[in-house]
């Protein structure tokens, strides 16, 4: 993956950013509910993390770039059935009434999300991805799910 944009051979200026690095930047967006100048910071906080000197694009270069962006996720098709493996995992959503209990004291009401993953078994690609509350089982979200599953993408 580049994330610097590279040259269109085009008159003009010339993009700053790859598409790769404004599709993560709003892959992070969509995942975390976050508007676009937390989606800056967020993503600025990762890359120091991980030790990357990289520059991020501003909000309003994600907002100018994001209506006009393609988006292929590219899979692998499978020859056959397609055997699905099923698991979910639990995320800690901190929220406003954390943080006042916190503060304040009090009973805390803790608040789960669960994400449900379909892996294809041959590829072990994710086929399959669903985000629920934490009262919601396996077993409907598997019930709930299309026949034929491809990817989407959020918009």
């Amino acid at each position: 993956m580049s994330w610097d944009g590279a040259p269109t051979g085009r008159r003009g200026r010339q993009q700053t950013y790859s598409d790769a690095a404004i599709q993560t930047c709003l892959s992070m967006k969509v995942l975390f509910g976050m508007a676009l100048r937390q989606t800056t910071g967020f993503v600025e906080s990762l890359l120091r993390l991980v030790g990357l000197d990289w520059t991020v694009p501003d909000f309003s270069t994600l907002s100018r770039r994001q209506k006009t962006l393609a988006v292929n996720i590219p899979y692998r098709g499978s020859k056959g059935p397609l055997h699905l493996l099923i698991d979910s995992t639990g995320i800690k959503v901190e929220g406003e009434g954390e943080w006042h209990a916190r503060k304040h004291g009090g009973p805390k009401r803790r608040v789960w999300r669960k994400i449900h993953l379909g892996i294809d078994e041959e590829t072990l690609e994710v086929r399959a991805v669903e985000i629920t509350g934490s009262h919601i089982g396996d077993a409907p979200v598997l019930l709930s799910t299309p026949t034929e599953l491809s990817p989407e993408v959020p918009k």
